[in-house]
C-alpha cells in the first residue's frame, strides 16, 4: 500500500470514529433536552439500538421494551419533570449550577464563558434560541457539531482543520463538559426511579471519561511523529 493510500485510509478511519462520536453526542443531547417523544422511544426500543447498548454494557430493562409506547412516554415525562424541572427539589442540568465551586445560579459566569467558547469556535445560535448556553443539551449539541465538522474535514482530506477541531473538542471537554457532567450524572443515577435516565447518565459519564483518550488517540493517529498540542 502506498503512502497516499495509507493516509487516505487513516483519514477514513478518523472520519468514521468522529461520525460515531457525533451520533452519540446528538443522542445524549436529545435525551437530556426534553422528555422523549414516541418516535425516539420506538427507535430506542429497536433491535439495532438494543444491541448497540448491550455491547456497551447497558440495558434499559424489560419493562421499557414491553410496555405500550404511550405508557412509556407518559412515565418518562413525569420522571423528566421530577428530575430536571421541578417544582420542588430537582437537578438543574446547567453547568453554572452544577459546577463545583461555581456560581450556583442560572446564567452565572459559566454560562457566559460557554457562550463565548462556542462563538470563538465559529458557531452561533439560531435566531429563535432562547435557552441557556450551558444547559447540558446545548453543550452536548456543540460537541456533536464539533465531531461532525471533524468527520467532514477528514473526508475532505483537510488534516489541518481536522486536527484543529480535535483541539477544540479536547479544550471544551477539559474546561467545561468534563468538569461538571460526571457529577451531574452521579446525582441523576442516585435520584432516578426508572432505569432510563440512570442508564443514559451512566452512558454519558462513561463516554466522557474516554473522550480525553479518544481525542489524544485521534491526534496521535493524524500525527504519529508527534506535534505541538497547544490549545486552540
Amino acid at each position: 500500500m502506498t503512502q497516499t493510500a495509507d493516509q487516505d485510509e487513516t483519514r477514513l478511519h478518523l472520519a468514521r470514529t468522529a461520525t460515531q462520536r457525533s451520533g452519540l453526542y446528538r443522542l445524549l443531547a436529545a435525551i437530556f433536552r426534553q422528555e422523549p417523544g414516541s418516535e425516539l422511544i420506538e427507535w430506542l426500543r429497536s433491535e439495532r439500538f438494543e444491541n448497540l447498548l448491550s455491547q456497551a454494557g447497558f440495558e434499559l430493562g424489560d419493562e421499557f421494551s414491553a410496555k405500550a409506547t404511550e405508557i412509556v412516554k407518559e412515565e418518562l415525562a413525569v420522571e423528566f419533570t421530577r428530575l430536571f424541572l421541578g417544582p420542588g427539589k430537582h437537578i438543574s442540568p446547567h453547568e453554572s449550577v452544577q459546577l463545583p465551586d461555581g456560581s450556583g445560579t442560572l446564567w452565572g459566569k459559566e454560562s457566559v464563558l460557554v457562550k463565548r467558547f462556542i462563538e470563538a469556535a465559529g458557531f452561533d445560535y439560531e435566531r429563535d434560541f432562547n435557552g441557556i448556553p450551558d444547559h447540558i443539551s446545548v453543550e452536548l449539541d456543540f460537541l456533536a457539531l464539533l465531531t461532525e465538522a471533524e468527520a467532514g474535514n477528514w473526508k475532505a482530506g483537510d488534516t489541518g482543520s481536522g486536527v484543529n477541531v480535535l483541539d477544540w473538542q479536547g479544550d471544551f471537554v477539559a474546561r467545561h463538559a468534563g468538569k461538571w457532567m460526571p457529577g451531574f450524572c452521579a446525582k441523576v443515577e442516585k435520584a432516578a426511579r426508572l432505569p432510563f435516565y440512570r442508564v443514559f447518565s451512566e452512558l454519558l459519564k462513561t463516554f466522557l471519561a474516554g473522550e480525553k483518550e479518544e481525542i489524544s488517540a485521534g491526534l496521535q493517529t493524524a500525527f504519529p511523529q508527534g506535534r505541538d498540542l497547544s490549545a486552540p
